[in-house]
């Protein structure tokens, strides 16, 4: 678990092209973002729109910055600056009657909290077995309860 302060750059969109999400959030990642969400809104003059809303380290910032007046038609940007909360977070392999799947299981003074498993091994299995991937996901999510 760790106390962290992580800065927050938020702008509003109402004439991005859409379509143009997809390569904001891969350029934004790329840049450093821990976190990025879209938020839909209604803007004024009753236009639908969107606020981006970006998770960063200090340092990373200025990269965001750049990156977000780069990528979209905004004109400012609102920074804040925020504490919060981590897990610890163990990558732990559970064995289950299709396979084994990594999980991460987060920790909080050394009680488990929450057991997430691994969306591409789940994935890949699924498609593996051709089965539903929401049938491997949950056995998971039980044989990891019970284990940890």
């Amino acid at each position: 678990m760790g106390k962290e302060t992580v800065t927050i750059l938020e702008t509003s969109l109402d004439d991005l092209n859409p379509l143009f999400f997809e390569n904001l959030f891969a350029r934004l990642f790329q840049a450093g973002a821990l976190d990025v969400t879209l938020t839909p809104l209604l803007m004024k003059k009753q236009r639908p729109g969107y606020k981006l809303t970006v998770l960063a380290k200090k340092e990373k910032t200025n990269n965001l910055i750049r990156t977000i007046f780069a990528e979209t038609t905004t004109f400012g940007i609102r920074i804040r600056e925020e504490k919060r909360i981590v897990l610890e977070r163990r990558i732990r392999k559970i064995k289950t009657r299709y396979g084994e799947i990594r999980c991460k299981v987060g920790y909080y003074q050394e009680e488990v909290m929450s057991i997430s498993p691994e969306y591409e091994d789940c994935k890949n299995t699924a498609a593996k077995l051709k089965i539903p991937l929401k049938v491997i996901y949950e056995e998971v999510k039980v044989i990891g309860a019970g284990k940890l």
